[in-house]
């Protein structure tokens, strides 16, 4: 037996037959009763011409409850269509409402693939948050691209926060040589040039980040912590990147996602990342007031034990040629304001 023959009629279709049939049965009692009170009213009257009355009183009756249960039964439904309208309109608003804060929530507001070249879209939505932002906070291995930003910022940020992974351990450094070897510019590499390579990623990174300290102070933390998500922080957004996605694995530069400052993820990545920066392992200011020699005795005590001035002058100059076409990427997308 099909489904449709078996259904069930609905409420709504319920109470229209109830209506119907309590009007039609209301004016044949009514009808009835009228009846017999003139049939005992009037005794002169034949019987038969009391029935013929009767019997044209009824078929008026009936003709006439069948009308108005028409009528009535198309009012009843309208004001039920309504009603029931109404009813949905309600609901489906307010599901709206909770799936708006639930995307505002949980959801973000924008996504990037993982690319073998620099995301033009991706680089101008984090150049134009950090134009409109008084904080930067960073985390993540290196942090090499992040003085080329600071260098295209056109305002003085307040508070410049970096964590990088600890260059003196080396179960950290390896460990994040194993996820970059996934990766298919780094196949056939031994973990031990790849973790050479991250060190000295972390290394030109630091001189660079001393030399962007006249936008604002930079404070820099040490982690033995590889993470597997890369996390930047501004005022009105957040942006984490999955080294881990499978995308990413196959990249150069991983998946991204945007999230906005209203957003929890945004709230607990910002709560969670100012602890972590008051539990790394170690602390250091860049300010003003640092000069060379300040830097070279912080890098030495991170084992770089063979810089000197020559070597600040050297790594330099290399860390420019790394960067020149990045640096070149933001300048030509149109917002290095």
């Amino acid at each position: 037996m099909s489904r449709s023959s078996t259904a069930k009629p609905t409420r709504t279709a319920r109470l229209l037959r109830h209506v119907y049939r309590y009007a039609l049965v209301l004016v044949l009692a009514c009808t009835a009763i009228i009846a017999l009170i003139f049939l005992e009213v009037d005794q002169q009257i034949p019987v038969s011409d009391k029935l013929t009355q009767i019997g044209s009183g009824l078929a008026a009756s009936i003709i006439f409850a069948i009308i108005y249960t028409v009528l009535a039964n198309r009012e009843f439904a309208e004001l039920i269509r309504q009603e029931i309208n109404g009813q949905l309109s309600d609901h489906v608003t307010e599901i709206k409402r909770e799936m708006n804060q639930l995307s505002q929530s949980f959801l973000p507001t924008d996504q990037y693939a993982a690319t073998s070249g620099f995301d033009i879209r991706f680089n101008r939505a984090v150049t134009h948050d950090l134009r409109h932002s008084n904080i930067y906070f960073f985390r993540g291995t290196s942090a090499k691209y992040i003085p080329a930003r600071l260098r295209l910022c056109s305002h003085q940020l307040d508070r410049i926060q970096v964590i990088l992974l600890d260059p003196r351990d080396r179960a950290a450094i390896d460990a994040r040589a194993r996820d970059r070897r996934l990766r298919p510019e780094y196949e056939g590499k031994q973990i031990a040039d790849i973790a050479s390579e991250i060190k000295n990623e972390i290394l030109q990174a630091l001189i660079a980040l001393f030399d962007c300290r006249r936008h604002c102070e930079i404070e820099i933390g040490l982690s033995n912590i590889t993470s597997s998500v890369r996390i930047e922080i501004l005022d009105e957004a957040m942006y984490t990147s999955f080294y881990r996605a499978m995308e990413s694995q196959h990249d150069t530069h991983p998946e991204t996602a945007r999230f906005s400052k209203e957003s929890q993820i945004y709230q607990v990545f910002r709560d969670e990342s100012k602890r972590q920066m008051q539990l790394a392992a170690e602390h250091r200011c860049f300010t003003i007031s640092d000069d060379d020699d300040d830097l070279i005795e912080y890098l030495v005590s991170l084992d770089f034990a063979e810089i000197s001035a020559d070597g600040l002058s050297a790594q330099r100059q290399a860390y420019e040629e790394f960067i020149a076409p990045f640096s070149d990427n933001l300048r030509t997308i149109g917002v290095s304001g």
